[in-house]
């Protein structure tokens, strides 16, 4: 699957062609709707582990590697597209077989090898001069809590003899340091609050693609190892961090909300509430419960690509005026009404409204927080109550008003900008028709 998607990419990079571009995403959506899972799980060898999380997330990484390298036709301006592809095609391969691979030693080369091609876009073909020094923050960040664990596999692959997920978790002997190490790797990457700080600052400094491949995939990868190093958390007899993660995710989420409605760069505010998102799903997948595990997958799909479309609207708007800024782009309803129709239902997807798949993910995982305990439900209240304050705050602010420089040229959209929206928009709402195929 993966090799005959790569030759779907190629056949992309190697042709200037619009129309040829939507056909090929045309048929592979169609070829993953036709494939079918019997066939998939007789294909599973020893070394991989397909089940209905990493087929899901692989899915997604091969959709927003597509939608990345359509933006790629639209930019007149760029240079070297030719590399900018070759970076989007390893970034490919090394995200679907960090989604795949059952051995962890395996795992962690890919989970940390998918920085490398996401580094060398921002530094490639980012914005600003401080693109350097967010490159620099993503990879220590990342790096310095993801080094502790791969001593610990090291320990005890040599301990054991074998790195297999499903099998060595039986000889660890649990403390609260080793907990430490398990999960923290993967916080940074959600990212938790606190260690968020190297998120907003890769999302300023990086190109569109760059941004839709951050939100809409590379976040994904914390909550997947979350999911696989789950095992060893539930053999330990008591997992001593769990509160104190829970507890501080949630009021971090709730502080961001508060942070989102002073944020006048709107493409800062679509990353701050990308950690605001993740507060439940990190919640969820600690307190170990299934309808929050699926919650939580949903939210992850939903969220890569409703966050993915909505940094492509605002450089849509970046290209046309200037400025992100919400001082200057106001009165966006008068200038490009077409538009507005798109704010609207990706901040209404973004607010878990329906009929989108966000809504029931933050169903399921508000009804599993409230289950595991009572007092959640005033800060979940607040959470909420604030998520759909800033998303009402953005769009009403940028919509509505006088344009400022209303006698400036503004050049309207094209149909690949409407296309690539389209793309983002219709599995956002279709998916929720399939959701009983996860029961």
């Amino acid at each position: 699957m993966l090799m005959i998607m790569t030759l779907l990419v190629s056949s992309v990079i190697l042709s200037d062609k619009v129309i040829e571009m939507l056909l090929i995403l045309n048929f592979s959506m169609l070829l993953f709707i036709l494939l079918n899972w019997s066939f998939l799980s007789t294909s599973v060898t020893l070394l991989f582990n397909i089940d209905f999380f990493p087929y899901n997330l692989v899915l997604l990484s091969i959709w927003i590697i597509i939608l990345s390298l359509m933006v790629m036709l639209s930019e007149t301006s760029w240079k070297n597209k030719n590399y900018f592809s070759l970076f989007n095609l390893v970034l490919l391969i090394f995200l679907c077989l960090s989604f795949t691979f059952k051995d962890y030693l395996l795992f962690y080369i890919f989970f940390e090898s998918s920085l490398i091609p996401i580094l060398l876009i921002i530094l490639g073909w980012g914005y600003q001069p401080e693109r350097l020094m967010a490159g620099v923050y993503m990879l220590f960040y990342t790096l310095f809590a993801s080094l502790p664990l791969l001593g610990m596999i090291f320990y005890y692959s040599s301990k054991v003899g074998f790195n297999s997920m499903n099998l060595y978790m039986s000889f660890m002997n649990f403390n609260i340091w080793l907990e430490i190490i398990l999960v923290g790797a993967f916080l940074v990457k959600f990212p938790m609050y606190m260690l968020h700080i190297w998120l907003p600052k890769a999302h300023v400094e990086a190109p569109v693609s760059g941004s839709m491949i951050l939100a809409g995939v590379l976040l994904k990868l914390g909550g997947y190892g979350i999911i696989r190093f789950l095992p060893m958390l539930v053999k330990s007899s008591q997992f001593h961090m769990k509160y104190i993660i829970v507890s501080v995710s949630l009021m971090g989420g709730l502080m961001v909300g508060l942070l989102c409605l002073r944020q006048m760069d709107m493409k800062m505010l679509i990353a701050y509430s990308s950690v605001c998102h993740m507060a439940s799903c990190i919640s969820v997948l600690l307190i170990l419960g299934e309808l929050g595990f699926k919650g939580c997958l949903f939210m992850m799909i939903a969220h890569g690509l409703c966050s993915s479309g909505l940094f492509y609207l605002v450089d849509v708007v970046y290209k046309r005026t200037g400025t992100r800024s919400l001082f200057i782009n106001k009165g966006l309803l008068n200038i490009l009404p077409s538009l507005s129709f798109w704010w609207f239902m990706f901040l209404l997807a973004n607010l878990a409204g329906p009929p989108t798949l966000n809504l029931f993910s933050e169903i399921c995982m508000l009804i599993n927080l409230v289950i595991w305990s009572k007092f959640n439900m005033v800060i979940l209240m607040m959470i909420t109550f604030f998520t759909g304050a800033y998303n009402i705050y953005l769009y009403s602010l940028s919509q509505h008003n006088n344009y400022l420089f209303s006698k400036n040229i503004i050049k309207n959209c094209t149909f690949l900008n409407y296309y690539i929206l389209f793309n983002h928009l219709l599995p956002l709402n279709i998916m929720i028709l399939s959701i009983m195929s996860f029961y």
